[in-house]
């Protein structure tokens, strides 16, 4: 393969980046072996990976190039993360296939060497933006950095992006930054929305590519069988027992940190990404999906504790003895 894969890590001991980019690169090595690591890290990072025992050294060990970038150690974990990724572009040469460290590489990357585009992307949700179930979220939080994105046909996800080295994507990503910066310096922390407002204003649109590039759970089923590329979001569920990906798992990631060895059940996922969906799974369809974006869906998942006692559960037993009647 000749398209470079990079990885972009801000990590030390409060998180599990680390850990889960670790597994990634293992994924990668596996189903991919020829392809070239690049791995992009601020200097905090890079001083502090030694002593990340031995997960810090195996990463290092697994990177073809280790890139440091000199950002200023006292800003926010945050701000130096996407910092780095959306200026990724000015700081690796070659074309590259940006990976996040929340997944897992299924198959053969190949056939990225293939692409005809400059810059390409999947939409978010893998739907166009008028079915993305968020979307009036998407609209508001666009507009809230001065970004009216309502007539666009696609809301990009930033997982996985294929970027070539010419001027026009360094132009982009230079864009990308200075609008980072300014919807930062707003209070809004993500990087998908100044994404959006950079397309917007540069009229410069990402090629879209296909779902299997960047399955994103839940909402990439269709993709699952066919992904190359397993997107599990570890920031936006529950660590814990109600994890949807065992990646995700708290106890897990701690015995690789403390190991630096796979246990069983992730050395599985390596095998097969099938393995890493939670036990006791299920589909939603698009209509349970829209419930689950509400906030009374999200104030009932508070307040419910399975098999112990919650407000929830008090109330909906006493409504079970009242007298109601269907008319």
């Amino acid at each position: 393969m000749k398209t470079q894969v990079l990885y972009v890590l801000v990590s030390d001991s409060s998180d599990y980046y680390a850990e889960q980019a670790y597994v990634s690169m293992l994924s990668l090595r596996r189903n991919s072996p020829s392809s070239s690591i690049i791995v992009l890290v601020d200097t905090t990072t890079d001083k502090a990976m030694p002593g990340r025992a031995a997960v810090g050294r195996k990463i290092m060990a697994l990177a073809d190039r280790w890139v440091v970038a000199d950002i200023d150690p006292s800003l926010p974990k945050v701000l130096r993360s996407r910092l780095l990724k959306t200026g990724m572009r000015s700081y690796v040469s070659g074309d590259f296939l940006f990976i996040d460290s929340d997944t897992v590489v299924c198959g053969p990357l190949d056939e990225m060497d293939d692409c005809s585009s400059d810059l390409a992307m999947c939409p978010d949700h893998h739907c166009r933006l008028d079915d993305n179930p968020v979307r009036k979220d998407l609209v508001t939080r666009c507009r809230s950095i001065g970004a009216d994105i309502s007539g666009q046909e696609y809301y990009f996800n930033s997982g996985v992006i294929f970027a070539r080295d010419v001027p026009q994507v360094h132009s982009f990503f230079k864009s990308w930054q200075e609008n980072y910066r300014q919807s930062y310096a707003g209070g809004l922390k993500t990087d998908q929305q100044p994404l959006a407002k950079t397309i917007l204003n540069s009229g410069f649109s990402p090629a879209v590519l296909e779902g299997k590039w960047n399955c994103q759970l839940p909402y990439g089923v269709r993709y699952l069988r066919d992904a190359v590329i397993l997107h599990y979001f570890a920031g936006s569920f529950t660590i814990g027992d109600s994890a949807l990906y065992v990646l995700c798992d708290k106890a897990l990631l701690d015995e690789i940190r403390r190991t630096g060895e796979l246990p069983q059940a992730a050395q599985d996922v390596l095998e097969d990404h099938f393995k890493g969906i939670s036990q006791i799974s299920f589909l939603s369809p698009e209509r349970d999906m829209l419930f689950w974006t509400t906030r009374r869906y999200r104030d009932l998942k508070r307040s419910y504790v399975p098999g112990k006692f919650s407000w929830l559960e008090f109330v909906l037993k006493v409504r079970a003895r009242l007298p109601f009647r269907k008319k």
